[in-house]
This record gives structure tokens, C-alpha cells and sequence, in this order.
């Protein structure tokens, strides 16, 4: 009973993370098109009002994830230790590229005292429309649907 219950837990936790970082991935494609510069910061505030919620989550897959290591016996097992590094690996690419960019879409849309912005609409719309939203997407999806096979799978 309780390997279920931390399997379960396990799994909730996945679900919370995908809950609340699912709001960063939507406003970070969502700034993409817009160009209200009080929109923009507003969203981005939004997403980064989900970050204390995702680290919770992120912590309880890792508190079930190592329980479940030690309940399995798994930690002698190459595919779980690779689970690991994938994880530690997508939590720091995200950090160490998309804090920057949200940091520097929020900066340009600043507006000086006199409602005049700081950067052009152009050079605005150039930095949303980076290639950073596909990069971000593209680690965390491979990344967890990497170690969604580690997990299922478990290869020898």
C-alpha cells in the first residue's frame, strides 16, 4: 500500500509541475505575438507568480522519486541515474535561458518618465520573436519524455 501511495505521489507531483510551469510555457509563445508592453509585463508576472509553486513540485517528484529509488533498490541502475541528470540538466537550461530572456523582454518593454519606451516596437518585437520559446519547449519536452521512457522502460 504505501508503494502505492508514493507512486502516486510520484506522479501527482509530475502533474502539479506540468500545471504550473504549463503557465510560463503559455505566456512564454503568448508575448510572441503581442505587443501591448503593459500586457506583456503583466504575463510575464503572471508566470513568474508560478515559480515558487513549481519548485514545490519539482522538490516532491524528487522526495517521491528518491523514495521509490531506495524502495525499488534502483539506485544501482544506470537508467534512473540518467533520469536524474536529465532532470538536473532541463532545471538548469531553463533557469540559465529563460530567466534571461524573460529579464530582458521585461526590460524592454520599460517606458521612461515621459510614456516614451526604452527600446523600439522593433526591437521589441525582434527579441520576442527569438528562437528562445522554441528552445525552452524543445528541452523540456525531449528532456521529459526522455525520462518518461527511462522510467517506463527501465533499460538494462
Amino acid at each position: 500500500m504505501y508503494t502505492r501511495w508514493l507512486l502516486f505521489l510520484h506522479i501527482a507531483s509530475v502533474l502539479a509541475l506540468l500545471g504550473t510551469h504549463g503557465t510560463s510555457m503559455t505566456v512564454l509563445y503568448r508575448i510572441r505575438g503581442e505587443r501591448d508592453r503593459r500586457k506583456i509585463v503583466d504575463l510575464i508576472t503572471l508566470s513568474g507568480e508560478t515559480i515558487v509553486p513549481m519548485y514545490v513540485s519539482l522538490a516532491a517528484i524528487v522526495v517521491t522519486g528518491v523514495l521509490l529509488g531506495f524502495k525499488f533498490a534502483a539506485f544501482s541502475r544506470w537508467w534512473l541515474w540518467l533520469a536524474i541528470v536529465i532532470l538536473l540538466a532541463i532545471t538548469a537550461s531553463m533557469g540559465v535561458i529563460a530567466r534571461p530572456y524573460f529579464a530582458r523582454v521585461k526590460e524592454a518593454c520599460a517606458v521612461r518618465p515621459s510614456g516614451v519606451p526604452r527600446v523600439s516596437d522593433e526591437e521589441l518585437a525582434e527579441i520576442l520573436r527569438s528562437p528562445t520559446a522554441h528552445v525552452l519547449s524543445a528541452i523540456g519536452v525531449v528532456g521529459l519524455a526522455a525520462i518518461l521512457y527511462l522510467m517506463v522502460f527501465q533499460p538494462h
